[in-house]
């Protein structure tokens, strides 16, 4: 293994440009071509390149696997803390495109068999393909199946071949939305979805690309749900320079302004993204691709994204009114594949329980410094608005310095502060909505017992996580994490908090600990540890479709109770018709 000396690093840094950010990207793509048409990094450049990186990272992505330039990069990835995900360039052959997937494929068998270095630590997961199916159906000739027909068939090969070998991060196939959409197939083959982007390429400007791009992430999220995945977007970025048609704008401003967008959506929704790219690219063809990176070509960050800041975590809330919670329309529907023609508006209903697809309509995030309440479901915030004498409530387009977004809550209400002196509103005798929910109004503040509004933090909100149809619940019984049936005298053993923002999922009898899975494997131990937010053991994601509860960190594995009840819950391979992970959450009020 090549090492670099204190020396040679001390001397790196000194030559190059460190800048931290307050919020890290989940992942960068990191181009290892020293021209358009390849080459490779030596091992000295990618170490100087990765010291940067990981100040602002934990994770890199790579588009092919040649096996010492894959090698050079797993190593320095490895002394600098990060970890890979490794890609595999192919191509759908034609007459203009040679297909590499047979010896990209061959130097990842030889990275297994000739090395250590592949293994369920510092390996992500790995692609077989990178728009390649975009390449042959949009950019080529492609009418046909040849193409979904290729690249599953690579998904598939390198699939078993590392499940062979105990190695069980993700394969996947990724391409931009649109073929998910082409080929839905590709949602129940991939273990994990994996998408790609650009808004900055559908004539938007840059203060409309980070919510354009949530509202086409929700409705592949959707589907990935239904398919029983978690979903990555492995490319999404702004440049810097350049002209093309279908561009509003390539600016330094513009990309500061797309990124400080973006990563406060990130962290928000916890969206795992890999931004495109870590640096510049002199040698691309165009002066558009050139300047997609965050760093010049020098490793200089250039300062618009320098000067990001996404600021603390929001604490996320829950509305109750009565024995109802405010909820917010999604965009995208989740009983069907179409657009939310509600969306923006809010309504009251009672808490989501079981597989409806709509937990996160009743999932607030509380900015106590700005005042705003941000809605997960719909990436806007809450809004009142009108005049002195009427106002209407829905989410709009956040702003910190629009005053219909600034809520006070005290004495059991919430009030607008804009100058109209509205209280939020839910008459549970009114008249319903189309679809049956209560209507949640503005009436100026009565002391009225419908405007008797609670926030109640999720960290804070008992919950029981039921499964089977028996009566079956996940308990906590003297530091054991199991599902029973028979209930014990202390209910707290049946009762547990449930964080979306820090995803812990916590004890309430036992306090201060958390679910905790370190195995990445089938029958992985999931016991109780230490809560911390920081603890990547700790994470786990709730999907709201198929009752399933995935472990954010080691994808492709969720939670799995035993056949029968008293036994200990594990980590198992996810499989959305496994009656063993059928969960459903639901509010202890509920």
């Amino acid at each position: 293994m090549k090492v670099l000396s204190s020396f040679a690093i001390a001397a790196a840094f000194a030559a190059s440009s460190v800048a931290a950010l307050d919020a890290k990207f989940y992942g960068i793509n990191y181009d290892v071509r020293t021209s358009q048409w390849g080459g490779c990094k030596d091992f000295h450049t990618i170490a100087e390149d990765f010291n940067i990186l990981k100040e602002v990272t934990n994770n890199v992505r790579i588009y092919g696997t040649d096996f010492e330039c894959a090698k050079n990069v797993i190593e320095a990835a490895h002394n600098s803390g990060l970890k890979v995900w490794l890609g595999l360039w192919s191509e759908v052959g034609t007459t203009v495109a040679t297909d590499s997937f047979p010896s990209q494929n061959n130097a990842l068998k030889e990275l297994v068999n000739r090395t250590k270095l592949i293994n369920n630590d510092d390996i992500l997961g790995i692609q077989v393909s990178s728009e390649a199916l975009y390449r042959y159906y949009v950019l080529g000739p492609g009418s046909d199946r040849r193409g979904i027909d290729t690249v599953v068939g690579y998904l598939r090969t390198v699939q078993s071949y590392l499940r062979d070998h105990d190695l069980t991060f993700p394969v996947v196939i990724s391409d931009n939305m649109d073929m998910y959409t082409k080929f839905p197939e590709l949602y129940d083959e991939v273990d994990v979805v994996a998408v790609n982007q650009f808004s900055f390429r559908e004539s938007k400007t840059a203060e409309e690309g980070a919510h354009f791009t949530f509202k086409r992430f929700q409705e592949q999220e959707t589907r990935a749900k239904r398919a029983g995945k978690l979903i990555l977007l492995h490319e999404t970025g702004w440049s810097t320079a350049g002209e093309s048609p279908k561009v509003r704008e390539a600016s330094p401003r513009a990309q500061g302004v797309f990124t400080q967008d973006f990563l406060t959506l990130a962290a928000r929704q916890n969206l795992n993204a890999f931004y495109y790219v870590a640096f510049d690219l002199p040698f691309n063809p165009t002066e558009i691709e050139r300047n997609f990176g965050i760093y010049n070509a020098d490793r200089e960050m250039k300062p618009e994204v320098e000067a990001v800041h996404v600021g603390a975590p929001l604490q996320a809330v829950r509305l109750w009114a009565g024995d109802n919670v405010i909820k917010a329309h999604r965009y995208w529907n989740a009983d069907d594949d179409s657009v939310n023609e509600n969306f923006g508006s809010v309504y009251a209903a009672k808490p989501s329980v079981g597989p409806l697809g709509v937990l996160d309509d009743e999932i607030w995030l509380w900015d106590a410094a700005s005042s705003i309440l941000y809605s997960k479901s719909s990436n806007q915030c809450l809004d009142s608005y009108g005049d002195l004498n009427t106002q209407t409530l829905h989410t709009y387009d956040c702003s910190k310095v629009n005053h219909n977004q600034k809520w006070s809550v005290a004495n059991g209400n919430i009030a607008s502060q804009n100058d109209a002196n509205f209280c939020i509103d839910v008459d549970v005798k009114c008249s319903k909505t189309p679809d049956g929910n209560l209507v949640v109004a503005m009436y100026r503040c009565n002391g009225h017992q419908n405007q008797l509004i609670s926030m109640v933090p999720a960290a804070d909100e008992p919950l029981e996580i039921g499964i089977k149809t028996n009566g079956g619940v996940l308990t906590e019984w003297f530091g054991k994490v199991t599902w029973e049936t028979s209930r014990k005298d202390n209910a707290d053993c049946h009762q547990w908090f449930y964080d979306p923002v820090t995803q812990l999922i916590a004890s309430k009898s036992h306090r201060g600990m958390c679910l905790d899975a370190y195995e990445r494997k089938n029958y992985g131990v999931v016991h109780l540890y230490s809560c911390s937010a920081t603890n990547v053991n700790q994470k786990w994601v709730v999907n709201d479709i198929t009752g399933q509860i995935h472990h954010a960190t080691h994808i492709g594995f969720c939670l799995d109770g035993p056949d029968n009840a008293n036994g200990l819950v594990h980590l198992w391979s996810c499989y959305k018709t496994e009656a063993n992970q059928k969960w459903s959450i639901k509010p202890v009020k509920a």
